[in-house]
């Protein structure tokens, strides 16, 4: 069983194009968890007028933020495989298909794929974002310093969720936690074919591997507390084996 976990704010502008590009590709036992952060446009009517019951909309009582949001739907997930979705790209067909083919042949704990970069009216800007160098290219520090992994590429075997939730309470990028701890602690695999196209648009959260408008001071203490995070947890999984 495959879960897609989505979250949600505010996304009515491109989210049935999104949903339309995913709900081909599941199967009747398949499930797309959404969970909403309190989207006060059109957002929950466009998912409700879907009536897929393969879709399993949550309301979040008061607000998560992108990284809760995304841990409240892979807390309610309940496939063997996890896909997380951003609510504004558009999935090619064939992505799971491939994925989870890539995962389960080579035994892998946590797979991303590439995709193609695009404006807010699916204009490809980059072929390929992953064409010169992939995310296990780099070392966990490398991509501590420079991030390139992208959650929206992400999949992963649900037997790695608990050690990898709860997120930390200040973790703003769910992808960066999955990634780091990921390499750090798991079998990782990086599937070399364009999968999706990432929009990026004027609301856009954040773009893996720019270059952050963060203070320096801001920057250094937020990876001492990523790093403290990380040593705890992994420490603390250790002891529970």
């Amino acid at each position: 069983m495959v879960s897609v976990c989505m979250a949600t704010f505010n996304g009515e502008k491109y989210i049935l194009e999104q949903i339309e590009s995913i709900l081909p590709q599941l199967g009747k036992r398949d499930e797309l968890v959404i969970s909403d952060d309190g989207s006060t446009d059109g957002t929950l009517e466009i998912i409700r007028s879907l009536q897929d019951s393969r879709i399993k909309l949550l309301h979040n009582n008061e607000r998560h933020g992108v990284a809760g949001n995304f841990e409240n739907a892979i807390r309610h997930a309940s496939g063997e495989v996890i896909f997380l979705s951003d609510q504004d790209d558009v999935w090619l067909p064939g992505k799971i298909e491939g994925m989870m083919a890539f995962l389960k042949d080579n035994d892998y704990d946590i797979i991303t794929c590439s995709c193609s970069f695009t404006d807010a009216y699916l204009n490809v800007t980059t072929e390929d974002y992953y064409a010169e160098k992939s995310p296990l290219d780099k070392s966990a520090f490398g991509n501590f310093i420079k991030d390139l992994w992208l959650g929206c590429c992400m999949a992963f075997n649900r037997r790695i969720l608990t050690e990898l939730l709860p997120f930390p309470p200040k973790v703003a990028a769910h992808d960066l936690w999955i990634a780091l701890y990921g390499q750090l602690k798991f079998k990782c695999g990086y599937y070399p074919k364009v999968l999706q196209l990432y929009r990026r648009h004027d609301n856009t959260v954040s773009y893996a591997g720019e270059k952050s408008a963060n203070p320096l001071r801001y920057k250094l203490s937020y990876r001492a507390y990523l790093i403290n995070h990380l040593i705890k947890r992994l420490i603390k999984n250790y002891h529970h084996r």
